[in-house]
Order: C-alpha cells, then sequence, then structure tokens
C-alpha cells in the first residue's frame, strides 16, 4: 500500500493512508542502504512511502517513492543531512519584529536552500504591529532582486493574515522559524480548528520557549497542508559546494557576467561586479557579509571533507 508519512518521532512514523493512519516503523534494508545512511533519517514528513502491515499490526515501510524535492539542513551531532520534509510547494520563514528580533542571516541560509531545491519561499515577518516603518524599509531593500516574497502580519491585529493565508491555501507549506515568532498564533488565526501550540517568549534569554517536538503534517477544511518544525535558531548548509554558492544568490547571479573572470566567488578577486554594486549602496553591505559567512562556512566544510 502506499501513504503519505505525516508525522516523524524518533524511529517511528505516522503514515496516513485510505484506511486511516498507522505507525511504522523501517524495512531493514532502508536502514542498511548506502545511498540513505548520508540522511539522519532516510524518511520525512511529505514522504510518500510504501508499507506492509506485520503480524503485530505494525507498519513496516518498505521504499520511499521519488521525491520532488525536500528540505534538509546540517546535523550538527551526527555530521549528517537532517532531511525535514519533502514534496514541498513553499518554505514559509516566519521572523518578528521586536522578540525574538528578526534574523535576515539565518533567512539566507533558507533561501539558499529553497532556491537549490526549486522550491518558493515566502518571508513573513509577525508583530507588525510593534515595528518601525525603516526596519520594514530595511528588509524590502536587503532583498532588492532577489525575488523573495515578503509580507509583514501581525497574529495579534490581523494585518496581513488574509494575505498569507491566500499564499500557503491549498499548497503544502514548511513553516520554519525560531521559537516564539508567531507560527502557531498565525496559522492558529487562520486555521483555528488546527489549534497548534503557542509559545511564550523567555523573558531571561529573549528566545522562543519550544512547544513543538516532532515535525508533522497537518490538513485543514480546506485542502491546505501545514508542516510545523520545532523552532530553529540554526539553519547549516551542506551538499553545495563552496564555488557554486553565488548561484543561489539571485542579486548576486544576474550580475556575474558582468564580473572580470569567470567564475568569480565575489571575493578576493579585482573586477568584481558584485562588490562594485556593494560599494555603490545597490546590494547592502549586510547581504555581502551573509553572503561571505555563508561561503566561509562551505569553504570549511568542503576542507574538513576533502
Amino acid at each position: 500500500m502506499e501513504g503519505l508519512v505525516v508525522k516523524v518521532y524518533g524511529r517511528f512514523y505516522t503514515v496516513a493512508y485510505d484506511g486511516g493512519e498507522i505507525n511504522a516503523v523501517l524495512r531493514g534494508k532502508l536502514k542498511n542502504d548506502r545511498e540513505l545512511k548520508r540522511y539522519s533519517s532516510p524518511v520525512a514528513v511529505g514522504d510518500v512511502v510504501v508499507f506492509s502491515i506485520n503480524n503485530e499490526g505494525l507498519g513496516v515501510i518498505e521504499s520511499i517513492v521519488q521525491r520532488n524535492n525536500h528540505f534538509s539542513r546540517k546535523d550538527r551531532v551526527k555530521g549528517k543531512e537532517d532531511l525535514i520534509a519533502s514534496n514541498l510547494d513553499t518554505i514559509v520563514v516566519v521572523q518578528s519584529f521586536g522578540i525574538p528580533a528578526y534574523n535576515l542571516r539565518f533567512v539566507d541560509r533558507l533561501l539558499v536552500r529553497g532556491v537549490r531545491e526549486g522550491i518558493s519561499v515566502l518571508l513573513c515577518v509577525n508583530k507588525e504591529d510593534v515595528s518601525a516603518e525603516n526596519d520594514r524599509n530595511f528588509i524590502m531593500r536587503y532583498y532588492r532582486n532577489t525575488g523573495l516574497d515578503i509580507i509583514f502580519t501581525s497574529a495579534k491585529s490581523g494585518a496581513g493574515i488574509d494575505e498569507l493565508k491566500s499564499k500557503i491555501s491549498g499548497r503544502r507549506s514548511l513553516l520554519v522559524g525560531h521559537s516564539g515568532v508567531g507560527k502557531s498564533s498565525l496559522l492558529n488565526r487562520i486555521y483555528p480548528d488546527v489549534n497548534l501550540k503557542t509559545n511564550d517568549v523567555s523573558e531571561s534569554t529573549g528566545k522562543g520557549k519550544h512547544t513543538t517536538t516532532n515535525v508533522k503534517l497537518v490538513k485543514t477544511g480546506d485542502g491546505t497542508e501545514l508542516i510545523d518544525t520545532p523552532g530553529m535558531r540554526e539553519f547549516g548548509l551542506m551538499d553545495i559546494r563552496p564555488e557554486g554558492l553565488s548561484e543561489y544568490f539571485i542579486d548576486f547571479r544576474i550580475h556575474a557576467s558582468e564580473c572580470r573572470f569567470s567564475p568569480c566567488s565575489h571575493d578576493h578577486e579585482p573586477g568584481c561586479a558584485v562588490k562594485a554594486l556593494v560599494e555603490s549602496g545597490e546590494i547592502l553591505d549586510e547581504r555581502y557579509v551573509s553572503y561571505l559567512n555563508i561561503l566561509t562556512s562551505l569553504r570549511e566544510n568542503y576542507d574538513n571533507m576533502y
């Protein structure tokens, strides 16, 4: 039978199928598959899987149907690729004004992942009711010429809620952000019947308190699919060669042909068109520094691998 993985918790997976839902484990051959060993867990929420049911009524995942795309990050503990979700339509990166403050370098890493996988990315900056106009303008300038879709919302006042709903309705969206930015509050405002847990911001650290411990997929009455994730404070990239990074910075890529050297890392080479745009203010210094930070981390990863 075929089913959809809707929850991952430890070594168990919840698979939805025509007959309902069943808890499942992996067949041994999947655990030992050389290609799948690169992942900390070879199956993700959003995967379509072929499964059987054993004599104890437990599902056994036999194989994984080929994915359209996947969303992953570097597993700092195991040194593998942490597979989070697959077959996505949109990655919704939720940030916030106020506390916790928005972190565009974090967003940049997620945007690189989305561009690499061909998944559209939506930046949703919540708590618009406590924002300043210069902060909103800065975000718009920062992502100029990137094609990134940006909306400002407030779960408290309702600002931007209808626009957010229109962008995720009928699609499978992965929601990513730091704890406390208001992911669950936004979704509860749009889909009150879903009743996702909400959390508070710690007064001592200014960071969110985690409420979600497992990745899960929730379906709404209008056919929308939402994959909520535990609050992420870091997002490490892997499987990207350092010299290929600029391909995923759209605002850099459109000017690469103007550089004196090809390829150009936009780091140390003379006659670099991207660096000239940074000097003129067309590309913000902060965006360029974010690129250099990612480039450095990829170079370190590459050196450690080889």
